[in-house]
This record gives C-alpha cells, structure tokens and sequence, in this order.
C-alpha cells in the first residue's frame, strides 16, 4: 500500500510539473517580445499573407509576403529576415489579384471526415 501511494505522490509531482512549465510559457509568451521589446501583438486588422515560397538552401528561403496593399519579397535565413525589395505597384497588381487560396483543412475537420467513414 505504501507503493500505491509513493507512485501517486509521484504521478502528481509530474502532472504538477507539465502544469507549471504550460502556465510558465504561456506567460512568456503572452508578455515578451522577441528581443525583449515588449509585448508582441498583431492587430486584427492586419490582412497579412504570405502568398509565396521558394527554398533556395538549406534554412534558406524567398518569401513573397503581404501586407495590406503592399509586397515585399523577403530574404529568410536561421537567424534573420532581410527585406530584398517592396514591388512596385505593376508588380505587386498580379499577386494582389489573385484571390484568396483554399486553406489546408484543419485537424478536426479531418478528424470528423474519418469517424464519419467509420460508421
């Protein structure tokens, strides 16, 4: 009977553990900024996409992003983001028109398909 209880007392630090590491990173990062600066929020009203990729080396990439009526094709490396170019309005006016990209479904979406398969 004293194993049961030394197993519990354990099993509870671990739970406890996991609860605090959870509460601990979700305060972070809620709080801090990358560099510090602060808290880090994106308005809602920001229409921000990324509307395209290209892997050009290992950890490295070209990525066309958007945001609000401006493109910028921008340099991604491990460590840091350069801004390569903003395109031009003639330039930007293909990307801008294409419409929105069905997104990938979600985990629950899949989830539900399946089960329903199942039945």
């Amino acid at each position: 009977m004293a194993n049961f209880w030394s197993l519990l007392g354990v099993l509870a630090a671990v739970v406890l553990i996991l609860y605090l590491a959870y509460a601990a990173t979700k305060w972070i990062g809620t709080h801090s900024a990358p560099g510090g600066s602060g808290p880090l929020h994106v308005g809602t009203n920001a229409n921000f996409r990324i509307l395209g990729q290209l892997g050009v080396g290992r950890n490295e990439r070209l990525v066309l992003a958007r945001l609000d009526e401006r493109c910028y094709l921008l340099g991604v490396t491990e460590h840091q983001i350069t801004l390569l170019r903003e395109l031009d309005g003639d330039e930007a006016a293909a990307w801008l028109a294409q419409g929105e990209q069905p997104s990938a479904p979600g985990f629950a979406e899949i989830l539900s398909k399946n089960l329903r398969k199942k039945k």
